[in-house]
């Protein structure tokens, strides 16, 4: 069954915080009935979300209101939590209670672990508890914004919704975070759904239902809510582009606090597209807020260096400036962080090739020099950090030591960079060419999950076997068989 056979069958209604919500709706044959899809990027520093329309090629970025989002990137976020005294959650401080910020890396390395809500404090809580509120208050926000801009230019419709949450490529080939990123979409969907605030012990007790598969989900059925891989979902406006072609990609999506690097081959078969995860990784020390904090403590332990280094008989510096580490000292800060990258990303290909030698190997011609290719692995980058130089000398890098005559001596196929292109059908005034980047995934979720394409992951793809070694001797012909 595809995905518009799917949504026929669908016939419910989502209720909004001030209205109680409508858990099964019969619609008179009169009332047109429209389908929307809610795609959330649930990001490391910043949460993005994009509504489209089934039926049209039209998509709705949110922006998001001043207060919670700054005026000149009104759609991003922050994806961060304030927790009170009393243990409601909100965007903005209110009482005495504390900031929880991390919300997606704790949710991605122990979901189901309680811990102090923040550093030192009282209140416990699971990563999982901490993103359904997180998730309920975007969605509330998200519905607020859709009910009073687009709803009402719809007139009568009964309209029924689809959702997708974002998960790593990576995590998504592990079942308990698999697992978890579900049961907080679910449990995050129907606090949004219900109304009122959100307390942390609400959210606990609906995403651990959500987790035990005994939650009953208000105004959308349980297949209709998805989790997807942000690589595939990123790429989406590329594959229904004429700058689509078929083969090996990496994609490259740098966060706050996250590298999201992923191998992939893109096929098209029985009309879908696929997407072959050979290797995927996620490092949430190398994101650009990391970037910012290296540079910093480098640079505060080689000024400290110098005074240390102080002969105390000498005049003391006349400026600051002659405090200041040299040119040199500077140039090695970045290049000991781009060498993080570069190990990360080149890992990522290494583990790919050993599962696809024939996709990404350029192959000798029987001669000393390597068979010219027209193929390359395509490049394509995500996230507000690919705006940081540092991360493109990485890549570029990375392309220099995997191809022949490489220090890495794989062999592979060169790295072609491709910039994604805005689609037409995205109304998001004021956002930039720039900064569509950072909404990428989001679009990308914003379509049905049976229309995004299907998803085989790294574990489900095999190293092929390493050919028998041939014995030269066996078949060597000597003079006694003349």
């Amino acid at each position: 069954m595809d995905w518009k056979e799917k949504l026929k069958q669908l016939g419910l209604g989502l209720g909004t915080s001030d209205t109680k919500p409508v858990s099964k709706v019969t619609p008179s044959p009169a009332v047109k009935r429209v389908y929307f899809c809610l795609g959330l990027d649930f990001g490391t520093s910043s949460t993005k979300a994009v509504i489209k329309m089934q039926t049209v090629d039209t998509a709705y970025a949110i922006p998001f209101f001043p207060g919670i989002a700054s005026a000149d990137l009104p759609y991003l976020a922050p994806t961060r939590l304030w927790v009170d005294e009393h243990e409601i959650l909100g965007y903005q401080q209110t009482n005495s209670g504390g900031w929880i910020e991390d919300l997606k890396v704790r949710l991605m390395e122990k979901p189901w672990d309680s811990a102090p809500a923040w550093s030192g404090a009282m209140i416990t809580a699971t990563p999982a508890g901490l993103a359904t509120a997180y998730v309920a208050l975007t969605i509330r926000e998200v519905m607020n914004w859709f009910n009073k801009q687009v709803k009402p230019t719809l007139g009568a419709v009964d309209i029924n919704w689809s959702f997708n949450l974002g998960i790593p490529a990576r995590d998504f080939d592990a079942k308990e975070i698999k697992d978890a990123f579900f049961s907080v979409a679910c449990a995050g969907w129907n606090i949004a759904a219900e109304g009122n605030v959100i307390s942390l012990n609400r959210a606990e007790t609906a995403v651990e239902a959500a987790h035990l598969n005994s939650l009953s989900l208000i105004g959308i059925e349980k297949e209709s809510v998805n989790v997807v891989p942000e690589v595939a979902a990123g790429v989406t406006s590329y594959v229904r582009s004429s700058q689509q072609r078929a083969g090996a990609h990496l994609f490259v999506d740098v966060g706050a606090t996250t590298l999201d690097t992923s191998l992939f081959l893109l096929s098209e078969k029985g009309g879908e597209f696929q997407y072959t995860f050979l290797s995927a990784d996620v490092d949430s020390n190398l994101g650009a807020l990391r970037l910012h904090k290296h540079r910093a403590k480098q640079l505060g332990e080689l000024a400290l260096a110098k005074f240390a280094a102080s002969n105390p008989l000498q005049p003391i510096p006349q400026t600051a400036q002659d405090c200041v580490p040299n040119s040199t000292e500077l140039l090695q800060i970045d290049t000991d962080f781009t060498n993080l990258c570069l190990i990360s990303i080149g890992s990522v290909i290494a583990r790919a090739k050993r599962k696809a030698p024939n996709d990404l190997s350029v192959h000798d011609n029987g001669t000393l020099q390597p068979k010219v290719y027209n193929e390359s692995i395509r490049v394509l980058r995500s996230g507000g950090g690919m705006n940081l130089p540092l991360y493109s000398v990485a890549i570029d890098e990375v392309g220099i030591r995997v191809a022949p005559g490489g220090k890495l001596g794989l062999r592979v196929k060169p790295l072609e960079t491709i910039n994604l292109i805005m689609p037409d059908g995205l109304n998001a005034p004021g956002l930039d060419n720039i900064n569509w980047s950072r909404m990428a995934i989001a679009y990308g979720l914003s379509f049905p999950f049976d229309d995004i394409g299907t998803f085989i992951p790294p574990s489900e793809v095999d190293e092929p076997d390493i050919p028998e070694k041939v014995d030269i001797q066996k078949n060597l012909i000597t003079k006694d068989h003349m």
